[in-house]
């Protein structure tokens, strides 16, 4: 014999897990019953994956993977080589009479405000390879087909693909906390045994830019390239677009504007591309010299440090954002 009590509680569980009425009025159900279904009901609520459980699975997943780990060394060695490399001729010119090139018996000073620039500029290096980073992270999913698992476990694609940002950018932040870190004591060796200039009036500024925009630089540029995979879906054609942007269009920019006079505003555009307005920002707008008497002769508008810090940022939500809807609307492949 059947229990009728049993009956009307698995019609009343069917119906909600279909999200339809329960077919029996919930008053005719005994009050146990009702008690069993909404414990039933908040048990299938708490177990499905909060976003802290997201954020661990993303990170899991990327520790697990070999190209991280390798891109991520792979960055923090560029950080440290182009470091040692600025550093050496920094320190070469101050050991050497330009105009007989002979050695002095007593180098000159080095600028404080050259040491921190060259510490500064050494993250600008390994930003291609923490935009292939930021692109495998997210095309990888698509590549084998993970992107299925990763949507079943949590069918939010939102919440998925915040987590996968932020632990990408969790990622890209320690590889530049240690790159900076190895920089600086690449930087200390090389300037051992040499008198430093301080820093004066708006020079000062070098310090913080170095110290908190060189790593949240590493974050942003990791972030922009996550948002273009995932908007090309494609591991070669996120690179090819990183590489473009990051190498290419700048450049391609810069010499039509030296070239053509007519057109020298393309200058203005070469620098609101993105690794332009990487470099610029991390410069500090701080210029020697030599750099100075040559901008004099431009006749282009070059944004100051802080308005090439927001470029960026632009660049980085519109496509991070363009990232996101398309992981929330595109079907997955």
């Amino acid at each position: 014999m059947t229990d009728p009590d049993k009956n009307q509680t698995a019609d009343v569980n069917a119906a909600n897990a279909n999200g339809m009425e329960p077919a029996v009025s919930e008053s005719r159900v005994p009050a146990a019953s009702r008690a069993a279904v909404r414990r039933s009901n908040r048990w299938s609520r708490r177990i499905r994956l909060s976003f802290l459980g997201v954020l661990k699975a993303e990170l899991l997943k990327l520790a697990s993977l070999n190209s991280t780990w390798i891109l991520l060394g792979l960055a923090s060695a560029l950080m440290v080589g182009m470091a040692a490399l600025s550093a050496w001729t920094t320190t070469f010119m101050a050991s050497i009479d330009i105009a007989t090139g002979k050695t002095l018996d007593h180098p000159k000073p080095l600028a404080a405000a050259d040491l921190w620039a060259v510490l500064a500029s050494s993250g600008s290096t390994a930003a291609l390879v923490i935009g292939i980073f930021g692109v495998m992270a997210i095309t990888s999913e698509y590549t084998t087909s993970a992107i299925q698992s990763s949507l079943t476990a949590d069918p939010r694609r939102g919440m998925f693909y915040a987590g996968k940002s932020i632990a990408v950018a969790l990622y890209a932040l320690a590889s530049g906390i240690v790159g900076i870190l190895l920089a600086s004591g690449t930087l200390l060796l090389f300037a051992r045994g040499y008198d430093v200039t301080p820093l004066t009036g708006d020079q000062w500024r070098i310090i913080p830019i170095t110290v908190v925009g060189f790593p949240l630089v590493i974050v942003l540029i990791a972030l922009m390239s996550l948002g273009l995979g995932a908007l090309t879906r494609s591991t070669v054609g996120g690179v090819s677009v990183v590489v473009v942007l990051l190498m290419v269009l700048s450049s391609v920019l810069a010499i039509v504007s030296m070239a053509v006079s007519r057109v020298s505003w393309l200058g203005t555009l070469a620098y609101l591309t993105p690794d332009m307005a990487m470099n610029n920002f991390l410069g500090g707008s701080i210029r020697s010299d030599a750099v100075s008497s040559v901008s004099t002769l431009q006749d282009y508008w070059i944004p100051e440090w802080w308005q090439s810090g927001l470029i960026l940022l632009a660049w980085v939500a519109a496509a991070w954002i363009g990232g996101l809807v398309v992981t929330q609307r595109a079907d997955v492949k």
